[in-house]
């Protein structure tokens, strides 16, 4: 009986501390099909153009990338918008951009997301121009790639 008592005196500690305990947020992809230009070349540069020791075997390349996402579905609510770089073909990537302000400036890595905006959602689409520049290792390369990313919404 004692140890019913017990337990039932700590249960509503128990209630208000599984309260407290912030729920996962919901992480949803984003429609950017509007964004521009859709499968655009990516010219890649060398980015010494004579290696010297240690070798540097990196390429660059920059396209402007005209985004335009629809949040029409989290319009009036808070989020954060990420900009996700998947581990893809041909290996270890990076990319880093600039902006026009209405998104975060940045650099990620393949295989890893990034805070782009968190505020409130006060448009159906945000839109803004990214200068987006890719570099990655020359001995990956063996042909032709598609570089995929994705931009997704954590919900407040």
């Amino acid at each position: 009986m004692r140890a019913l008592i017990r337990t039932l005196a700590s249960l509503p500690g128990l209630i208000l501390l599984a309260l407290s305990v912030p729920a996962a947020a919901k992480t949803t992809v984003i429609d950017d099909s509007a964004t521009l230009p859709n499968d655009a070349p990516l010219a890649l540069t060398w980015q010494q153009f004579s290696p010297r020791r240690p070798v540097n075997n990196l390429l660059t390349g920059t396209l402007a990338l005209r985004v335009k996402l629809n949040v029409a579905p989290w319009l009036r609510r808070s989020g954060r918008i990420y900009l996700r770089f998947p581990a893809q073909p041909p290996g270890p990537m990076t990319a880093s951009w600039t902006t026009q302000g209405r998104l975060l400036p940045g650099r990620l890595t393949s295989g890893t997301r990034v805070l782009v905006y968190a505020g409130p959602i006060a448009a159906p689409f945000v839109e803004d121009v990214l200068q987006l520049t890719i570099t990655v290792d020359a001995s990956q390369m063996q042909q032709l790639y598609h570089l995929n990313f994705t931009f997704e919404m954590d919900e407040d």
